[in-house]
């Protein structure tokens, strides 16, 4: 099959939506050669990508003390959506159905030896957030235990803006791609979101997993490449779009961070899971003043649709008051068979349309279907 074949091949596994598209999805497009990025691959399947013009020695370089701080200080600010939704977004047909899964792949551990091989339980985070009263259910909890698998795959982005002024952080999450390289994120902490396009993507990303404090126990890994749906990065949608992969460069003396951390899996379709886990760094929060940015929060609860009676808003919904700076974190659930799965990334909450103020602690993702596996697919196919 020539490479044309192959293309039109991975496009139609990427847009399936029946229990086939488990098989396929997430397995799609070699490139043609380790040269080649596969920028017609993303093209087709909406993907925007943009590469790092510096080097990974430039990049840790930029990242002074100073700039560091002045990232700290200043969050990423989430999108907000009105309190009520728009009837129709992107132009698409209604997605209500059968909630099929549309794309998987199941978590790795980490290689013997290597960093955060000492084993906990996801169900330590769980529990630990869980254990308070009933009334406080979305008020995000330290995470326990964040330098050891599998807390340490979440991580602080440090951000400096496509216009070359400002320095942010956001949150992500190691995930297991074919490259073993990969975090996913929110699509506007890689981008801003402003109908740009290729133009708007942030630069000189660096990501430490199991930030705790200023301590960075498994070192910076500098991005290499960014991937973001075109439905937001040249059509600003934050509802159904805001989510995105990173590539990262390897670190000495790990090689590649699934090879030596592990990553979480993804499972891409279903809006509703039982006794799901959000984790990242929130800096402000619904109702909170002691929120610094400096340490893992999570929340624990139901991650739900979060409009049941509305055919085109596939959104997730988890009951979280974790604010600016948890943009990106993963949406989590435990699977039986597949480890723990990504199922959303924290992408925005509800505001008063006119005060722009925060509403209540719901905390949403966008819509994870076939645009998500649409994404993974563009990163797999590079590999």
């Amino acid at each position: 099959m020539n490479r044309s074949a192959f293309m039109r091949a991975g496009r139609r596994c990427a847009l399936a939506v029946s229990a086939a598209a488990v098989v396929c999805a997430g397995t799609l497009v070699p490139a043609a050669s380790a040269q080649e990025p596969a920028e017609s691959t993303a093209r087709e399947l909406g993907v925007s990508v943009s590469r790092e013009t510096s080097t990974p020695e430039e990049i840790r370089a930029f990242w002074t003390p100073e700039r560091v701080q002045k990232a700290l200080d200043n969050p990423m600010t989430p999108p907000t959506a009105a309190a009520a939704a728009p009837a129709k977004a992107s132009g698409d047909a209604p997605r209500k159905g059968a909630n099929e899964i549309v794309a998987s792949a199941p978590a790795v551990g980490p290689a013997a030896g290597g960093p955060g091989a000492t084993r906990a339980a996801f169900g330590d985070a769980a529990t630990a957030v869980a254990n308070k009263a009933a009334a406080d259910i979305a008020v995000s909890q330290p995470v326990p235990m964040t330098s050891v698998y599998p807390m340490n795959l979440v991580g602080k982005l440090f951000i400096y803006d496509e216009q070359g002024k400002e320095l942010s952080t956001c949150s992500a999450a190691v995930i297991n791609t074919r490259t073993k390289s990969t975090i996913w994120t929110a699509a506007h902490c890689v981008h801003k979101g402003d109908n740009s396009g290729q133009a708007g993507f942030h630069k000189k990303l660096m990501f430490r997993p199991a930030y705790n404090k200023g301590q960075t126990p498994w070192g910076d890994w500098t991005v290499t490449a960014k991937y973001a749906p075109v439905g937001y990065t040249e059509q600003g949608d934050s509802l159904e779009s805001d989510f995105a992969a990173a590539e990262l460069a390897p670190l000495a003396p790990y090689g590649k961070i699934v090879d030596a951390m592990g990553g979480f899996g993804y499972s891409f379709g279903s809006a509703d899971h039982p006794e799901a886990v959000t984790a990242g760094y929130p800096g402000e929060g619904y109702k909170r003043t002691d929120l610094d940015a400096e340490r893992m929060m999570a929340c624990y609860g139901n991650a739900e649709d979060n409009a049941n009676f509305n055919p085109f808003d596939n959104r997730i919904k988890m009951d979280c008051d974790m604010g600016k700076g948890s943009s990106g974190g993963p949406m989590a659930v435990q699977s039986s068979t597949s480890g723990i799965q990504i199922i959303g990334a924290n992408s925005h909450y509800l505001a008063d349309a006119t005060t722009n103020q925060r509403i209540n602690d719901d905390l949403l993702s966008s819509e994870h279907g076939v645009r998500a596996a649409n994404v993974i697919d563009a990163v797999n196919a590079g590999a």
